[in-house]
């Protein structure tokens, strides 16, 4: 009985937002990959140079 009441969940669905992403979420989403595109380019040592082994070596130098 709990099963039928709720297999025709199309109904309930809004029809302004039916296919569209809230824009909280496509902010977050944009967002997202932005940082990682930066996360990426900032600690790959191929196009940055940075390293783990500096990063302690200048920390512990200061």
């Amino acid at each position: 009985m709990y099963k039928e009441e709720f297999d025709d969940l199309e109904k309930f669905e809004r029809e302004d937002t039916k296919h569209k992403l809230p824009l909280g979420w496509l902010i977050l989403y944009i967002g997202l990959i932005v940082f990682g595109i930066f996360y990426t380019y900032m600690y790959t040592p191929a196009f940055t140079g940075w390293t783990q082994n500096k990063a302690i070596e200048e920390t512990l130098n200061k």
